[in-house]
């Protein structure tokens, strides 16, 4: 059985994702038989090629969970069944914890919980 799913590249602690149709007993690092798109959860990116995934969709492909919710955000599973479908960017820009967390990590830069800490004081000078 095909499946649409993600593969995983990039680099440690900034993942991104293909958007892949691939045989489920496959690995998820193995060959796949098509790339449908990508999926950048740290910057909140997503592309998909509407064409292939309706092809692939219309062959029988299955979607795990989370390609299900990215087709659904940009509409696509709407239009493949005969409605018109919408965009929700909101889906990909609702606030996340863990984005955020990873997003200062890979910066360095401090998060809003170290600016509101106040500066430790400094000791006094000996006498």
């Amino acid at each position: 059985m095909v499946k649409l799913r993600l593969t995983r590249f990039g680099k440690r602690g900034r993942p991104c994702y293909r958007i892949v149709a691939m045989e489920n007993r496959s690995p998820r690092e193995s060959r796949a038989l098509a790339q449908v798109g990508l999926y950048d959860p740290i910057h909140a990116r997503l592309t998909i090629d509407e064409e292939k995934a309706q092809l692939w969709l219309d062959r029988g492909a299955q979607m795990t969970e989370t390609v299900a919710a990215l087709l659904r955000s940009r509409g696509i599973l709407a239009r493949w069944r005969g409605l018109e479908g919408t965009v929700d960017e909101a889906v990909l820009t609702r606030p996340k914890p863990k984005r955020r967390r990873k997003l200062a990590k890979a910066t360095g830069a401090a998060g809003p919980a170290a600016a509101s800490e106040e500066p430790a004081p400094e000791p006094a000078a000996a006498p």
